[in-house]
């Protein structure tokens, strides 16, 4: 019998990072958030929670965001581009 293997995709340091900080932030378990978790959907932000968040993590990262690329982070893995692009 032949095993399949399944591999999941690791997080990048800087999806873990996020991920520590909204588990914190949220105190939600940082099991339960992973690259693809929805902020409003799945984590129930509101539109000024994001707004929020995201000024959180461009302090913490010490990056800034166009109006344009905040209004667009809907998941852990969008925050995440966005923060490695200008963190570079």
């Amino acid at each position: 019998m032949i095993q399949q293997v399944i591999s999941h995709p690791t997080l990048s340091a800087m999806e873990k990072l996020i991920i520590d900080h909204i588990s914190w932030r949220l105190n939600v378990p940082p099991t339960s958030i992973h690259p693809y978790t929805h902020l409003e959907d799945d984590l129930h932000l509101d539109a000024v929670d994001i707004l929020l968040l995201i000024a959180e993590l461009e302090s913490r990262f010490n990056v800034y965001l166009s109006s344009e690329e905040a209004n667009s982070i809907e998941t852990i893995h969008d925050a995440s581009i966005f923060l490695q692009r200008h963190a570079a």
